[in-house]
């Protein structure tokens, strides 16, 4: 890939989604890093959730017509090769965002492109409806569609039961509104204030542990929360430090910079809920003697 060989593994790293005409469907942007893609092949899409360990998010979808993006005007191809951009017809369905798209090879070594990250994040949120409730289902399906239209936005079931956007700014949700009324559900919606999603923190230790049981009484979690040292969430936001480091080089940075003891530095679990949030998962309750973590 590092050649960019049309002759290579074929490997696209698609970031946009354009709607057509009608609005029903797709086409996809993305640059052929590797290999040559033609019309009418079969692909294999994986989703941003793809792993060598969990290879539920992909799908082999047929690839359709090909076009090379000229401002207004789309020039149609019928193989496009390394070091292009180009417009992918008939892989939408399986695509949220981004996704990394390939031949049927099969490969140990195969990996995802990263997903797009961006310097802002959708902080404010509203809250939709459909003015006729039957036409719930309309709606939906919209949300679908312009979850796709819009990298930054965002669409979540809250656990009251009602249907949330989440956007950058009140104009840009007032464009997201605009599309998914008038483009692709084409029904009457209602919209709740905006307002700026809040999230909980922790500002000092538990003074009571939580825990839960297995039925059998055999096995027991017991947790706690504290806050983390100023400057850590940022360290993680930033990927200054990295869950994937191997747990030497992991434990070395949070005793030199946080002050970690060994043995809590080498027990992190997980950055959460995403490898850059700011949460840490730390299995700090068990004795040197009885585990290796070396």
């Amino acid at each position: 890939m590092k050649k960019c060989n049309p002759d290579g593994q074929l490997m696209i790293h698609s970031t946009k989604m354009y709607p057509t005409e009608d609005c029903t469907l797709f086409v996809v942007l993305g640059r052929v890093m590797s290999g040559t893609l033609e019309a009418g092949q079969k692909v294999r899409v994986l989703g941003e959730a793809y792993s060598r360990a969990d290879e539920e998010d992909s799908r082999v979808l047929t690839v359709g017509r090909l076009w090379i993006s000229e401002a207004r005007y789309q020039i149609e191809l019928s193989r496009v090769p390394a070091g292009n951009w180009v417009l992918i017809e008939g892989i939408d369905r399986s695509i949220v965002k981004t996704s990394t798209i390939t031949d049927l090879t099969v490969s140990d070594d195969l990996h995802i492109f990263r997903p797009l990250k961006f310097n802002t994040q959708s902080v404010i949120k509203i809250a939709v409806e459909p003015v006729n409730p039957s036409e719930l289902p309309k709606m939906l399906d919209g949300l679908r569609k312009v979850n796709k239209s819009y990298p930054l936005l965002g669409t979540r079931v809250e656990e009251s039961g009602e249907h949330v956007v989440l956007g950058t700014g009140e104009l840009y949700l007032d464009c997201a509104m605009h599309d998914l009324r008038r483009m692709y559900s084409e029904i009457d919606i209602k919209v709740a204030d905006p307002v700026v999603a809040f999230a909980e923190t922790v500002v000092e230790t538990s003074s009571l542990k939580c825990f839960a049981e297995t039925p059998n009484k055999r096995n027991k979690l017991t947790m706690i929360a504290e806050p983390l040292e100023r400057g850590l969430a940022e360290d993680i936001e930033a990927e200054h430090v990295k869950i994937t480091w191997n747990k030497r080089k992991l434990g070395e940075f949070f005793q030199t910079k946080y002050d970690w003891d060994l043995l809590a530095a080498r027990s992190i679990w997980a950055f959460g809920p995403d490898s850059t949030d700011p949460n840490i998962l730390v299995d700090d309750d068990t004795l040197p003697s009885k585990v290796n973590k070396t």
